[in-house]
């Protein structure tokens, strides 16, 4: 036994689950490119609810490094009938994804919590058009292999630097269902578009091929510069919101934020905040100006629910049960999940003398 697989041990068997999640024991690693991994998960001594997902979703995993405890999102791309798995890419000065890829063996056990997201596919979008970039082909391998079982196609268009670094490629030449049409920005080969997945080159996609636009939905994953663009050239051609999907891995620079002003009158001052959570209520004195609901919680030495905690995911959705709030950024959460007074509560701050918030909703 190697000296990191000791300390990893040791973290695990030392390390408090945190609240919501499972420990999983490692089934399968495998070693997609020099810089990519896919982990498999063993489920068996889970009910199998917990673990049930909507092709395109996410997991979160809870590891300690250097006994610090780290939480990162990892979409989920297994097919049906398939063990849980995600893949992770490393990223420069990635702390998660660098040490699972040097670190991570069979028989490991690491703490997940249950399948989240809205970035879903559903059986009724039978034709599927995909824009994907490097890691972002994780989620689009998921609703691909559904739509094997299923009646649906999809048109894949995926971007990558070169052959050697592309995710899943052998996965995809096996699917009948799932056209795929690579890009490399690094290397030019033969049959493949040279250059990036721009504006540009979508729009010579979209002009060669207009019964793309027929699509029942679009999905887009990878840099936040491609989501940008591919949402703005299909507004362009007149392809309605409610067919865009996105997916964001990091918290975006380019992108107009979703905000929820849920009052147009200005709250400011100190709020008493109530919070249930896991059937707790706890209590606490916020100011409007000061820390997100989630940080407070935190400080306070409470274990709520969270990932990015850059209004990319949705892992700490909260319900506002009385008063009002506001969030600094939203990108995960519908209109609807907002209507229904729904809040990611790492961007959450009292708009209210009085708020009570609920995890549990």
């Amino acid at each position: 036994m190697g000296i990191f697989d000791k300390i990893f041990k040791k973290q695990v068997e030392n390390a408090e689950i945190p609240s919501g999640f499972f420990s999983l024991t490692v089934k399968e690693v495998v070693h997609l490119t020099s810089e990519s991994i896919q982990i498999s998960f063993d489920t068996s001594e889970v009910p199998n609810f917990e673990f049930s997902f909507i092709p395109g979703q996410y997991v979160t995993i809870s590891v300690i490094i250097n006994g610090k405890e780290e939480r990162r999102s990892y979409s989920i791309c297994s097919g049906p009938y398939e063990p849980l798995a995600i893949a992770i890419k490393c990223v420069e000065y990635g702390v998660v994804s660098n040490w699972a890829k040097e670190n991570v063996k069979v028989g490991d056990v690491i703490n997940i919590a249950p399948p989240q997201g809205n970035f879903t596919w559903e059986k009724s979008k039978g034709f599927v058009v995909a824009f994907a970039a490097g890691s972002g082909i994780t989620p689009m391998l998921s609703i691909a292999k559904h739509l094997e079982q299923n009646v649906g196609e999809m048109r894949l268009y995926y971007g990558n630097k070169t052959q050697k670094s592309t995710m899943f490629s052998n996965e995809l030449e096996k699917l009948t269902n799932t056209k795929t049409f690579y890009a490399y920005s690094k290397e030019q080969v033969d049959g493949a578009i040279y250059g990036r997945l721009n504006k540009d080159v979508l729009s010579g996609i979209i002009k060669e091929n207009l019964s793309l636009l027929k699509a029942d939905a679009f999905y887009i994953c990878g840099p936040e510069q491609l989501i940008k663009e591919a949402s703005e050239l299909l507004n362009l051609f007149g392809v309605p919101k409610t067919k865009i999907h996105f997916e964001l891995f990091t918290t975006p620079v380019l992108l107009s934020t979703k905000e929820d002003v849920t009052d147009e009158s200005v709250f400011e001052g100190d709020c008493y905040v109530k919070v249930y959570l896991d059937d707790e209520l706890i209590q606490l004195k916020l100011n409007s100006k000061g820390l997100s609901v989630l940080d407070a919680l935190n400080k306070e030495g409470y274990d709520p629910p969270y990932s990015c905690k850059g209004g990319v995911c949705c892992a700490c959705k909260a319900k506002v049960l009385e008063g009002k709030a506001t969030m600094t950024m939203n990108f995960s959460l519908t209109d609807e999940e907002v209507a229904d007074g729904y809040v990611l509560s790492c961007q959450c701050h009292p708009a209210s003398e009085e708020l009570v918030l609920s995890y549990d909703a």
